[in-house]
């Protein structure tokens, strides 16, 4: 049946061949892939071209075409999610696809250097402070995505049911991309903050709006930019909160490879699986995170008392001065 549906009237059906295609992913997997092949199918339709049926100097011309709207990470993303559905192609209908023109063009340079733009720690704790004063549900979504590094459709897609304690550490299970669940470890700043913010709350989603409904990946964008404005922070994009807990984690004198595994990158090291499971959760890097956030927000509250009490003593020594030029002057 499948393959009648991909085949009508001897031609093939590239809508369905695509969507085939999709079901193959899940999650925010497929909804990015269906978002980038919509663009090769629109590019096709718009000049003319045969999803199915191209040469290397068509796709070349697609590069081109993408170039002028995407960065080359975005242009490299294209043509791979492309070239997988040429894959899958050639596989289902052998007798129609017999090659990948997409394997042939070249990708575009990327550098191996991060351009995101992450906080430092005085101003991850600016954040915290800021989300901490604005509300209980700004303050819990701004602790876990900076402690875990977690993404943020992660998040939004977690439920209350996902929390739970392992080996004495509290835990939120989430699904990486991929459909590939993991186990993050919740830091005690965090966990306090979701307790408040879940105030009893047993089940559904994670996160929700003031109306009960899931909280959004925009609606989470929008109370970053805000509580940035709030905090006199650089303005951050949610993602950067990432890659701050990722490069803060790294001067904590944690390692490249713990901090992989907290952030989920794949690692082809298959030889640290076995210990991977048993060190992920005592070795976690939000742990050395949390701390030293901690120590900001304890060292700013101890010069906050500091100053309040000089201000109290040069107060009443301004006091005593002026009661004392009085009696003179009496």
């Amino acid at each position: 049946m499948g393959e009648l549906a991909l085949i009508q009237d001897g031609r093939i059906q590239p809508f369905a061949v695509a969507g085939a295609f999709l079901l193959t992913k899940s999650g925010r997997t497929r909804t990015e892939y269906q978002r980038d092949l919509r663009h090769y199918l629109t590019w096709c339709a718009e000049f003319g071209r045969d999803p199915f049926f191209q040469k290397r100097a068509q796709m070349d011309a697609f590069k081109n075409w993408l170039s002028e709207h995407y960065g080359n990470g975005a242009v490299n993303r294209h043509l791979s999610v492309v070239s997988g559905l040429f894959k899958y192609a050639m596989a289902e209908l052998e007798d129609f696809i017999v090659r990948n023109p997409v394997a042939l063009v070249d990708r575009k340079p990327v550098s191996n250097i991060s351009q995101a733009t992450g906080l430092s720690f005085e101003e991850s704790a600016q954040l915290l402070r800021a989300a901490d004063e604005y509300s209980l549900r700004c303050s819990a979504v701004v602790h876990v995505l900076l402690l875990t590094g977690m993404r943020v459709s992660e998040l939004v897609h977690a439920d209350i049911e996902d929390l739970g304690e392992e080996r004495g550490h509290k835990v939120l299970h989430i699904v990486r991309k991929g459909g590939r669940r993991q186990t993050v470890v919740i830091p005690p700043s965090a966990w306090a903050a979701l307790e408040a913010y879940l105030d009893g709350r047993t089940s559904g989603a994670l996160i929700v709006t003031s109306t009960g409904r899931r909280l959004t990946r925009q609606g989470i964008w929008d109370m970053v930019r805000r509580l940035c404005r709030r905090a006199g922070v650089r303005m951050i994009r949610t993602h950067d909160l990432r890659h701050t807990c990722a490069t803060l984690a790294l001067e904590s004198g944690k390692s490249l490879e713990s901090v992989q595994d907290l952030l989920g990158h794949a690692d082809p090291r298959t030889t640290r699986r076995y210990d991977r499971a048993r060190g992920n959760l005592d070795n976690s890097p939000s742990y050395a995170l949390d701390e030293r956030l901690r120590h900001i927000a304890a060292r700013r509250q101890a010069e906050a008392a500091m100053d309040e009490a000089v201000e109290v003593l040069v107060d009443e020594a301004i006091r005593e001065a002026l009661a004392t030029a009085e009696l003179v002057a009496a």
